[in-house]
């Protein structure tokens, strides 16, 4: 293990202290929890990185009307 200390603002230490303590867990717990959840997601999107606009010829809104093309 490596020690790391982090400055955190007042407000987001009664925040993780209430939440560690409503989970039975240590506030480190809590901390690794949610760095580890935030790092799986950025490497989730870095994966999706290399298809972003794969698709040509689609309708330039086709994100917001996913609904009409799929459910038509």
């Amino acid at each position: 293990m490596v020690l790391k200390r982090v400055l955190v603002p007042d407000a987001m230490d009664k925040k993780i202290r209430r939440l560690a303590q409503k989970r039975g867990i240590s506030q480190s717990a809590l901390i690794l929890e949610a760095v580890e959840a935030w790092l799986n997601a950025s490497l989730q999107a870095d994966r999706l990185t290399p298809f972003i606009g794969v698709i040509k010829g689609g309708a330039p809104n086709l994100s917001e009307s996913i609904d009409d093309v799929v459910y038509r």
